[in-house]
């Protein structure tokens, strides 16, 4: 399994999530939202806060923590340390602020903090999309997954 493979499945579902609306997907009419973008990182602290609190995210891991959110300066990827719980976010770059940079590192938090994309990674970003940004924008995810061979 690639990271890029991963990557690349989420930029161009994040691209789609930019402008959000109608999409027309196999012949099928899909309505995605767009996509939150946050300026600070108290909004992404309380964006985090509300996610965690969530009831199918509750109920699908019960025995998570609370996650912090700081800023990383002088860098291009956002991540997450395990051992602190924290996310740090890049605000300085644009794309950083994005919802579904928040969302991929909350999977990383909620799959217990495993650096890789595996299936734990992929199924908690599910249960996060699914939740957040519904069923017509997880179902879009879940599509360049396998389209960029993540899924196998």
């Amino acid at each position: 399994m690639s990271a890029n493979a991963v990557y690349a499945a989420e930029d161009q579902w994040s691209a789609v999530l930019d402008r959000g609306g109608v999409v027309d997907f196999f012949g099928s009419t899909l309505d995605v939202p767009q996509q939150r973008r946050f300026a600070d990182i108290a909004s992404i602290q309380a964006y985090c806060d509300a996610v965690l609190e969530r009831s199918a995210v509750r109920a699908a891991y019960p025995e998570h923590q609370a996650v912090h959110v700081r800023e990383r300066a002088g860098q291009r990827r956002a991540h997450y340390e395990p051992a602190s719980a924290t996310i740090a976010v890049p605000l300085r770059e644009l794309w950083a602020g994005r919802e579904s940079v928040v969302l991929h590192e909350l999977a990383h938090h909620l799959a217990g903090g495993v650096p890789s994309h595996g299936t734990a990674f992929r199924t908690a970003m599910d249960v996060l999309v699914r939740e957040m940004l519904g069923e017509a924008a997880a179902l879009l995810l879940r599509a360049g997954y396998d389209a960029s061979g993540a899924r196998s």
